[in-house]
C-alpha cells in the first residue's frame, strides 16, 4: 500500500511526513511504520530544527510533532512558530495526557493529538484524518473567498 496524495495537481506524489521527535529509538520506530505505509519520511530531533526544516522544505504535507523535545523549544512553540510561517497540517505525538497538555495542544493545532503508545493503526489513522481535515479546511476559505457574500446570507437564513 502506497500513501499517496490526492489533492492537489501531483496525484501520484506520495505524501511526506516530518517526524520531531528527541528520542531516537521513538523516531526510528514511527519512521519505519510510516515507510512501511508507503509515506516519505523526515526526523528531526529539536523544535528549533524542525522550524528551520519546515521553512526549507516546501513539500512536507504532515508534521507529527512530540510537545516535550529537551532542551530548546517545545513542541508546541515549535508548532506556532511553524504555522506562522506555514499552512500544515500538525499532529502532536506525545506521551503526555494531562487535560491541561491536551487543552494546550488544541489550542494550537485542532489537527490531532496522538498517544505514543498507541501503535501503528492510530498514527496512520490520524495523519489521513489530519490530510484530510486540512484539505476541507482549505476547500472551505476557497469558497469564502469566491462566494463570501453569498455564504454569509446562506448563514442567516
Amino acid at each position: 500500500m502506497r500513501a499517496v496524495d490526492r489533492r492537489g495537481p501531483e496525484p501520484d506524489r506520495r505524501i511526506r511526513v516530518l517526524i520531531v521527535e528527541d528520542q531516537v529509538i521513538i523516531a526510528m520506530g514511527q519512521a519505519q511504520t510510516l515507510r512501511k505505509s508507503g509515506y516519505v519520511v523526515d526526523t528531526v530531533s529539536s523544535g528549533e530544527d524542525a522550524v528551520e526544516f519546515m521553512l526549507r522544505n516546501a513539500d512536507v504535507d504532515v508534521v507529527l510533532m512530540d510537545i516535550d523535545l529537551g532542551p530548546g523549544i517545545d513542541g508546541t512553540e515549535a508548532t506556532e512558530r511553524i504555522l506562522e510561517a506555514r499552512d500544515v497540517p500538525v499532529v502532536f505525538v506525545t506521551s503526555h495526557s494531562e487535560k491541561s497538555m491536551v487543552d494546550k495542544a488544541k489550542g494550537i493545532s485542532r489537527y490531532g493529538y496522538v498517544m505514543k503508545s498507541s501503535g501503528a493503526f492510530v498514527l496512520v489513522e490520524a495523519i489521513m484524518t489530519a490530510l484530510k481535515l486540512h484539505a476541507e479546511r482549505r476547500a472551505m476559505q476557497l469558497l469564502d473567498r469566491r462566494y463570501p457574500r453569498s455564504r454569509r446570507d446562506s448563514e442567516t437564513r
